[in-house]
């Protein structure tokens, strides 16, 4: 096997922002969700062609440490490559950085050169990135920041009144005196689809052993709702799952909670927040930049509660 490069953060950075901006940004701080659909059209273009070499996508998810079984099934869809990236892409460390380091280490300069970088991948730097990539880096990093700025909105920035932690402590119907209870995932959803939560909380809790927080089982009444929550939230539970219907945005509260929840995940790096479709519909703007689990896709199903309970546990 070749052996490992230079890692690309030693080898170049690009510009953040305008021009005349002398910031630079570290190519394995970007997210494999930066890249749009031009990029990852030439992307599938180079790998999804088999070679007499066999350097095409499945040696890259080799690499990235898939198992048989994994290209198996990817080996039955339409666009291979855009399967492997998307589900690396919401794995925790993937970056372009990374991306391009494997794509050099299975050989496969072409590609390298065409995403702008020298063919000779040892040397201490690197040309720019062509315009697609360029832009598409750009984008993300303006998107972020303007993320940030929409999620500080005086109704979330509210939430944290003048609430000492005694009174913070019996907020769940499993508090006590001694201890206050944390859950692995805070589950928010509207009543219409609460079947679906009925079937959530039998695999997840009964198979995985993972504790949920369910809203109209677990909250004690009396206290102020958007606090509490919020608190729930950001203390009280590892992650959230938004169960997505046409129904969900009419409710302004879970507008709240996923708003609330995104403002602690910038850039969705610490995947916080994991969406779930269970109807089909239009997806909030604010989580477009997420992966998204589709339980509509019943071809999918098989992978569906081991794929949630992962993310649940990462």
């Amino acid at each position: 096997m070749a052996e490992r490069p230079r890692s690309i953060s030693s080898l170049s950075t690009i510009p953040a922002g305008d021009k005349g901006n002398n910031s630079t940004i570290d190519w394995h701080d970007i997210p494999v969700l930066a890249l749009g659909p031009t990029v990852r059209n030439k992307l599938s273009l180079y790998l999804n062609r088999e070679l007499d070499t066999a350097k095409d996508w499945r040696y890259l998810a080799e690499i990235l440490d898939y198992e048989t079984l994994d290209i198996q099934n990817w080996e039955r869809r339409r666009d291979p490559t855009r399967e492997l990236l998307n589900n690396w892409g919401s794995k925790r460390g993937s970056s372009v950085g990374k991306l391009l380091d494997n794509i050099h280490l299975i050989e496969r300069e072409d590609v390298i050169e065409d995403m702008g970088f020298s063919s000779v991948y040892s040397m201490a730097l690197a040309t720019c990135f062509k315009t697609e990539l360029e832009s598409d880096v750009t984008k993300w990093v303006r998107k972020r920041e303007e993320e940030r700025r929409n999620v500080q909105d005086p109704e979330v920035s509210s939430v944290s009144p003048n609430f000492s932690q005694d009174e913070f402590s019996r907020i769940t119907i499993q508090d006590n005196e001694d201890d206050s209870q944390k859950f692995d995932a805070f589950v928010c959803y509207c009543l219409d689809d609460h079947p679906f939560v009925q079937e959530m909380i039998s695999v997840l809790e009964g198979k995985e052993k993972l504790k949920l927080y369910i809203q109209y089982r677990d909250l004690l009444p009396g206290g102020s709702h958007t606090t509490v929550t919020a608190e729930l939230i950001e203390n009280r539970c590892r992650r959230m799952v938004v169960v997505l219907s046409p129904q969900f945005k009419e409710d302004d509260f879970n507008n709240f909670c996923i708003k609330f929840g995104i403002s602690l995940q910038p850039g969705g790096q610490s995947k916080k927040v994991i969406p779930v479709i269970v109807s089909p519909c239009k997806l909030p703007s604010i989580l477009q930049h997420l992966t998204v689990l589709d339980y509509t896709k019943k071809d999918l199903r098989p992978w569906f509660w081991n794929r949630l309970a992962s993310a649940i546990k990462l």
